[in-house]
């Protein structure tokens, strides 16, 4: 609800004003060749703003101090590099000579990179969700000195159109109505803060997260679900994937398999789509469209990361290789284009190149004839290419049933087919990479390196592919080497500079993933980097009953945000919760098992009241709920144990917690007590707190993952 006394600002500051504005037309689309103070910024979407003609300023007390001295208000505007509007706000209105200078006069401008500062883009984005029911970037704050936001938005054009103001008229009328107006707007401010503030910290009623809420969360996803073009909802789609392997999870408890054909086929509908990128692997942001078809071209690490789990997920349900297909080529598009030589994985690629979204992308079905030759007609009819294109007038390539004609009628077998269709795609991505490309923004996050680790990790134990194993332990080796000073863990990092902020998700999705890494490798040095930040985790930002995304005495934010709920990634306390029942598990550590519970019991109520929003949080629950079934691994036979773990890894086994030793080594955890020492491959499953027969040989090992099957559902 937004409050009345926002709507009547709102009202009053939108009534025209005469304000003489600096500059002439003439003048308004000039680029400044003074580089402002955002060319020392770390960030790569701050450095492309250096060469504004606005006096930006980085967020910190410099900029606040100039605002309190000079009694400005502050405009804040929040954005990211790989957003194409954020690009055309900037070319339209940040190069404006015109619109500069009434900034520049009338404001203290600040440029915050979302990514770099989730938790003060979380603080605003709540304030423009509140003032305009909406939200999205490039943000666009006004506040007053003090930080407290009284006029709220996104994209504005220079001009008014598309039905919005335009960003001169807004800036000229705020700069008047706070001269002019001040109570009403400080009154405003307050009140809207006093609202965001409230919303972030409201309890709900406790409720145990059972079978029922886990079934009842499934069947409202399925309420939604498009059983013609997959997904949940009309356009725009966005990938959900913590919501893919809920709905997996809900089939698996409850036998009704319904759940999990819809978030299968809804998987298999997106990478048939155009935001999968078809020849170069890897997901594409969000479709604007109900098919998957036409993709907002932005790429980010956290899709991709994300959605390599329920890929695998649904190959484990399933069996169906074709899960397992798009994991290789999301995988191998973070190896190939996201890698950083020292380890770690870049952030985003761009939409735009050339200064056009996609263009990078797509193509003409002339453009392909020319570099095929007689092999183009078939492959622009597998692919959908036609000489009109499907977006404006360009092709986006994407399969479906005219694609399974074409491969019937071929006569070839798979493994034949294949290799024709990639040495297709071999030619066409040799082109596209003489192409001007998308930029990339190549800084490194701890929280989205995290996501990236557990996405390798789980890879390759399903696989038994190395190479994801040493990408995984690659990323977690640079983080742990560059990121972390005196036990802090801090969130960016480029070019040797490391930003010193400190935040939840980066705690609970790089804990996450070390302990992936660890279950992967049997390297227990992750495990213990896994329980120093899980520790430290609560220290800093948990109190008794609920995990803050803040440090209590960060000095930057007007209040503690608190996020329990899931957004374009996964809710950070429901991560680390999650993360202390799985610690809890692996070492028996009754710390973090009470911890977990108490804070999973305190906000479970959650799940029940907002489960489209709150998946993290109830597989959370479910892995509490049910009993995990342990498995202990031991024995000196590399080999044998990748192909015996390939086996053990192709099942669906949600609750399951891996530990394992090989000959030669020691460990104090105590599932390996006993169990230590012998050369031969050896497999200990237990659950409910009672073991069984150990098992050397691989038809006794099915067998028993046969039993634990049965025995979890």
């Amino acid at each position: 609800m937004v409050y009345n006394s926002i709507i009547i600002l709102v009202v009053l500051l939108l009534v025209p004003f005469k304000v003489e504005a600096a500059g002439s037309r003439n003048e308004s689309m000039k680029k400044s060749h003074h580089k402002n103070r955002l060319a020392n910024a770390t960030s790569p979407y701050l450095q492309a703003h250096a060469d504004n003609p606005v006096d930006w300023y980085e967020w910190g007390e410099e900029a606040f101090n100039k605002a309190r001295t000079e009694d400005k208000p502050i405009f804040l505007s929040i954005g990211y590099n790989a957003c194409h509007w954020c690009h055309v706000m900037e070319h339209e209105s940040f190069e404006s000579d015109e619109i500069a200078a009434l900034l520049n006069q009338h404001f203290v401008s600040i440029k915050v990179d979302r990514e770099e500062r989730p938790d003060i883009d979380q603080i605003y984005m709540s304030a423009v969700q509140a003032m305009t029911g909406g939200g999205g970037w490039p943000m666009s704050i006004f506040m007053t000195p003090d930080r407290k936001p009284f006029f709220a938005g996104t994209y504005f054009p220079p001009e008014s159109r598309y039905g919005r103001p335009g960003f001169k008229e807004v800036v000229t009328q705020l700069a008047e109505g706070y001269k002019t107006q001040r109570a009403e707007i400080l009154k405003s401010a307050n009140s809207i803060v006093d609202h965001i503030a409230q919303s972030s910290s409201v309890s709900f009623p406790g409720r145990e997260i059972d079978s029922n809420v886990i079934i009842s969360a499934a069947k409202s996803l399925y309420s939604s679900f498009d059983s013609r073009f997959g997904g949940f909802g009309g356009a725009p789609k966005f990938p959900r994937p913590a919501s893919l392997s809920l709905m997996l999870r809900a089939s698996y408890l409850s036998g009704d398999r319904s759940y999990a054909d819809a978030a299968m086929f809804t998987m298999r509908k997106m990478a048939e789509g155009g935001i999968y990128d078809q020849f170069g692997g890897g997901f594409h942001r969000y479709s604007v469209d109900e098919k998957w078809l036409v993709p907002h071209f932005e790429k980010m690490l956290y899709d991709n990361a994300l959605l390599t789990i329920p890929y695998l997920e649904a190959y484990q349900y399933s069996g169906d290789k074709y899960y397992l297909n798009i994991v290789h080529g999301i995988l191998s598009y973070l190896q190939s284009e996201m890698s950083d030589p020292g380890g770690g994985i870049y952030s985003t690629q761009d939409a735009d190149s050339e200064g056009e979204e996609g263009k990078y992308y797509v193509w003409s079905r002339s453009e392909i004839e020319s570099i095929l030759g007689d092999e183009a007609d078939w492959f622009c009819r597998y692919f959908d290419i036609t000489a009109g294109g499907n977006f404006e007038g360009h092709n986006i390539p994407n399969l479906g049933l005219h694609s399974l004609k074409i491969k019937d009628s071929d006569g070839l077998d798979d493994k034949e087919f294949r290799s024709k269709l990639e040495s297709s795609i071999n030619k066409l991505l040799t082109v596209r990479k003489e192409r001007i490309a998308p930029a990339t923004d190549d800084k490194i996050l701890a929280s989205w390196n995290g996501l990236a680790i557990s996405a390798f990790a789980q890879a390759a134990q399903v696989t038994g592919d190395d190479g994801y194993l040493q990408s995984a332990r690659n990323a977690a080796d640079f983080i742990l080497s560059n990121m972390i000073e005196n036990g802090t863990l801090y969130h960016s990092y480029r070019n040797g500079n490391l930003l010193k902020t400190e935040l939840l998700e980066d705690y609970a999705y790089f804990t996450a993933g070390l302990i992936d890494l660890y279950q992967a490798s049997f390297d227990e040095a992750y495990l213990h980097h896994a329980i120093s930040l899980a520790k430290r985790s609560m220290d800093v930002f948990s109190t008794d009953d609920t995990f803050y995304s803040s440090p209590a005495d960060d000095p930057d934010l007007i209040f503690r945000p608190r996020d329990l709920t899931d957004g374009a990634t996964p809710s950070p306390a429901s991560i680390m919760i999650l993360n202390l029942l799985r610690l809890a598990a692996v070492t028996e550590d009754k710390y973090f098992a009470e911890r977990g519970e108490a804070t999973l019991a305190a906000v479970s109520g959650l799940g029940a009241r907002m489960p489209q929003s709150s998946a993290t949080l109830i597989m959370a629950g479910y892995f509490h709920m049910s009993d995990p079934i342990e498995i202990v691994i031991t024995g000196n036979e590399p080999d044998k144990l990748k192909e015996y773990n390939r086996v053990v890894h192709s099942r669906f086994i949600p609750n399951k917690v891996v530990v394992g030793i090989t000959s030669g080594a020691t460990s104090g955890l105590p599932l390996l007590e006993g169990r230590q020492g012998s050369e031969e491959l050896t497999y200990y499953f237990c659950f409910n707190r009672a073991c069984r027969l150990p098992v050397t040989a691989k038809s006794d090992l099915m067998a028993e993952l046969d039993w634990v099957n049965g025995k979890t559902k």
